[in-house]
């Protein structure tokens, strides 16, 4: 049989065991006795067989009997009472005890699926409320309340507890995310072989059996060569009892042969829930039948196990505790690098071993849309890519693996030595991962984990393993698992690192904003110079004031159309070739036959066409100042070329005064040689040849894109209205809810113009509240952040639910941070353009 077989073998036996409805067994141990009962009228619809000789009647003088017939009034009496009054109704409760004759017998009963569930057992020892009983639990509660740690609280409680009950073994026994367990903690009665440190696999405990153990807090098997008491019905239609709840629940026979094959004959499990979930057990084991006296079992269940599991949980809030003190100190050092304005790449570089300390990792990235910051050992860009993409493997925004090479073999070389990744997923597109290299580690099995099958009734099942000795498995490729502390520290990390990575983007704003800055000095300098150079030539050329003026005027509006051209376009790329000719239009002569240009054209992407266009205005600017294009015999001769990186682009003057390195370099030679290697991820060098500049720019491919088409253009050029406006929305009010008056009315202004004429503007969020509580606008434009810490969220919320469009302006444009039920809303990025309003409107009407 091939492994691929063994495997879908594997999961059908799963899938059956896993199908087994444990829940109804129809069959209880002979411990004790069981009813179920109709819970209004008491009567008796189904009972254990045994309960015949415990009520001497026949089985059919049972069925329809009443639990006041049975067992008297007083005890129906308090079923109904604690049925009414119990916090937890499909809790175990004690009913109390039922005097027959010299015999005594505790009742206990449970709620579920519709019926009572009454289970009665021998009270004979001493009661629960005993001297001796109280002391016991007080001397217990007292030990366990001295531990600090975890090592410490295992170690006494499996002490203690095996003292207590006289099991010849107790563990405590911790389940991982997969269900796999291991064994914390151990005492054992001498001679018995240890299984401390060894794992158990999560088929040991099927699903539905970990589904019933998170809701029952004790589980006692007391004898399993015992034949088990079926559960009689009083109809043939019933429906089989629900006992999912009692302690007298019958066995499976896989488990019992299970233990037959662990060498117990009886065992008890403490179920150890903490924040609802099931985090593992206690689990008791004896080498002969034993039963525990239904006062011990009270006991641990309603005393003793709700203090171990509060203690447990003290102890993991304190190492919470910690570790927020540890990231506290992480943000104080965050926060002042931050504060010196400093790169977020140096702010991993300065703090990123701590931060590999305190979740014992080796390497990290930030991802921020198309930004990703790394710290130390991370993976190729490609696998990066393909891990991020991931979705959560579990509830909320974590994706984690310690086996990355198995979870994405397709890029298996891409994670080098790393074995582990844990992802955060964020708004906006932005993950922050974390990741762990491989270690070489075995585990030990309590048996080898590999399951055998058999058939029953055509069907394959899992059959227990036969020996428990100690089995190691060589795990590869694998780091070490993300514990639920991991992931817990991992999330306090992420606003942290996610505002640092926001803060360090706005520090980079702030620097790409003082460029612009000085970008726009530099021209406001250059203006009168410009203007001064096109009036010459016009007037060189033209003979008449007329002509002049005309000549004038025309360069003046070929100056602005290269300025809007290199501010921004419309379309997806824009021309190489055109963004030279608008530049050179001012500047040429009517023919422009001062400017050559040869070579296929190319396509630069919209968004980075301003930069390219800087670079070419101050070639052009310059040649028009001091090179080619200030004499009329200069000439410019422009080469573009295909290359394997990319584009090529050659710039040659000549026929000009002979050229003299300047001294000092100026902001225009500054722009050209670093804007384009910066921002563009190309090259250039610029050369002042006594005969004439030349400069030579290369572009990477992945900075181009292909020509757009025709619809494209058209749609580029189109008037700047948004046309079929209904009248609703046309003769209607638009709210613009802005804090600045002169941005206000430039955007009330812009709106005249693409078909909106009637605004409303306030300053203020309870100003734009009552102005929606008496009119109802007909669309808004909402400033997020207003002055006085005031934001628009709650103008927004009000416009949603008066179904009124609306749109959000921000300074921060993509990065706003919106709370979820408005999140996915169009932002516009201040300033917003005409043809930004124009784009985001369209969208709104109908």
């Amino acid at each position: 049989m091939s492994d691929a077989m063994d495997d879908a073998k594997i999961r059908e036996a799963l899938a059956e065991c896993e199908r087994e409805q444990i829940h109804i067994p129809g069959i209880i141990q002979p411990i004790g006795y069981l009813l179920g009962v109709e819970p209004r009228s008491g009567e008796v619809l189904y009972a254990s067989a045994n309960c015949a000789a415990l009520f001497r009647q026949d089985d059919t003088n049972i069925m329809g009997r009443t639990v006041r017939d049975l067992l008297g009034a007083e005890i129906w009496h308090a079923c109904l009472n604690t049925l009414a009054s119990a916090d937890s109704p499909d809790r175990r409760q004690f009913a109390g005890v039922w005097q027959n004759g010299e015999a005594a017998w505790a009742v206990h009963m449970t709620h579920c699926a519709g019926r009572l569930v009454l289970e009665i057992e021998d009270a004979s020892e001493t009661p629960s409320s005993s001297p001796e009983m109280l002391l016991q639990q007080a001397q217990l509660v007292s030990q366990i309340q001295t531990c600090t740690d975890e090592q410490s609280l295992f170690r006494l409680t499996v002490r203690l507890l095996r003292h207590l009950t006289g099991f010849d073994r107790v563990m405590i026994y911790r389940l991982d995310a997969f269900g796999h367990g291991e064994v914390l903690a151990e005492e054992r009665r001498a001679g018995l072989e240890s299984f401390e440190g060894l794992h158990f696999p999560k088929w040991d405990i099927p699903k539905q059996a970990r589904d019933i153990m998170s809701r029952v807090p004790l589980r006692l098997i007391a004898n399993i060569a015992d034949d088990p008491v079926p559960i009689l019905q009083a109809t043939a239609d019933l429906p089989p009892l629900d006992i999912s709840l009692a302690q007298l629940r019958g066995v499976s026979k896989v488990h019992l042969q299970y233990l037959r094959n662990m060498g117990s004959d009886a065992t008890m499990t403490l179920s150890v829930v903490l924040d609802g979930d099931l985090w593992g057990i206690i689990s008791f084991h004896h080498m002969q039948p034993k039963v525990s006296s239904p006062e011990i079992r009270q006991m641990l269940a309603d005393a003793f196990l709700p203090v171990f599991c509060l203690k447990l949980n003290q102890i993991r809030d304190r190492t919470s505790l910690t570790l927020a003190r540890k990231i506290n100190g992480l943000q104080t050092d965050i926060q002042a690098k931050l504060d010196k304005k400093t790169e977020i790449e140096e702010v991993l570089e300065g703090l990123g071993q701590q931060l590999c300390e305190a979740l014992n990792i080796t390497g990290l990235a930030i991802i921020s849309g198309a930004r990703t910051h790394t710290y130390g050992q991370t993976p190729s860009e490609a696998a990066l890519a393909a891990l991020v993409q991931a979705p959560p493997n579990a509830t909320g925004t974590l994706y984690t693996t310690d086996a990355l090479r198995d979870a994405f073999p397709d890029h298996r070389d891409g994670f080098g030595g790393l074995g582990g990744a844990l992802v955060i997923h964020g708004p906006h597109d932005r993950r922050l991962a974390f990741f762990r290299p491989v270690i070489e580690q075995s585990v030990a099995w309590a048996g080898n984990p590999t399951k055998a099958l058999h058939q029953v009734d055509g069907n394959a099942r899992l059959e227990p393993r036969g020996s428990f000795a100690t089995y190691l498995e060589s795990i590869e490729g694998q780091s070490e698992p993300w514990s639920p502390e991991d992931q817990h520290l991992a999330q306090l990390l992420w606003p942290l690192l996610n505002a640092a990575e926001r803060q360090a983007f706005m520090n980079d704003l702030s620097r790409q904003q003082m460029l612009m800055i000085g970008e726009l000095n530099h021209r406001v300098r250059n203006i009168l110079t410009l203007i001064e150079s096109v009036s010459r030539q016009a007037r060189r050329s033209n003979s008449s004031l007329e002509s002049y003026s005309k000549a004038l005027e025309a360069r003046i509006k070929a100056l602005a159309a290269a300025h809007d051209l290199g501010a921004g376009s419309a379309l997806p790329s824009v021309s190489v070739r055109k963004i030279i000719e608008l530049e050179n239009t001012p500047y040429g002569d009517d023919a422009g036959s001062q400017l050559s240009i040869t070579g296929p054209d190319f396509y630069i992407r919209a968004d980075l066409a301003p930069t390219f266009t800087l670079a070419i205005h101050e070639l052009m600017t310059n040649a028009v100042k001091y090179g080619a294009l200030s004499t009329a015999s200069g000439r410019i001769a422009v080469a573009l070329a295909e290359t394997e990186a990319g584009m090529e682009l050659t710039w040659v003057e000549s026929g000009g005064p002979p050229v003299v390195k300047p001294d000092v370099v100026g902001f225009g030679s500054i722009l050209i040689t670093q804007a384009i290697a910066y921002e563009l991820g190309g090259s250039s060098d610029l050369d002042y040849a006594p005969s004439g500049v030349r400069a030579h720019l290369t572009i990477p491919h992945k900075m181009l894109d292909a020509k757009p088409d025709r619809d494209e253009i058209k749609a580029a050029v189109a008037d700047e209205t948004i046309t079929n406006i209904p009248a609703p929305l046309r003769n209607g009010i638009i709210l613009i809810l802005e804090d600045n008056f002169v941005i206000a009315n430039g955007i009330a202004e812009d709106l005249k113009t693409i078909g909106f004429p009637n605004s409303e503007i306030v300053a203020r969020a309870e100003e734009a509240l009552d102005y929606i509580g008496i009119e109802s606008p007909a669309l808004g434009l909402l400033d997020i952040n207003l002055g006085g810490g005031q934001t628009s969220i709650e103008v927004a919320r009000k416009l949603a639910e008066k179904q009124v469009p609306f749109v959000f302006v921000s300074g921060y444009g993509e990065l706003a941070d919106l709370p979820a039920d408005l999140d996915g809303r169009q932002v516009l990025t201040k300033p917003a353009s005409r043809e930004d309003l124009i784009k985001a409107l369209a969208k709104l009407v109908p």
